[in-house]
């Protein structure tokens, strides 16, 4: 798993935010794709696959201690 950032969104005042075009175009969303948040300590991660807690754990866990090295 690699870490990159993608780019920035504003939240409207609806509470709204839009995608950047490199996110939806690097995990191929379109417009009838739904994506799913996990709130990681304080980190909001989006996810396009839907994904069980212990799954994230260990896909984060793994990063962190690839980025180490």
């Amino acid at each position: 798993m690699t870490i990159k950032f993608i780019g920035k969104a504003k939240i409207t005042k609806q509470g709204q935010v839009t995608l950047p075009f490199e996110a939806r175009e690097e995990l191929k969303l379109d417009l009838n794709s739904d994506v799913y948040w996990y709130l990681v300590d304080d980190h909001l991660v989006v996810v396009k696959d839907l994904v069980s807690v212990d799954d994230l754990i260990n896909k984060i866990s793994k990063q962190k201690k690839s980025n180490k090295k």
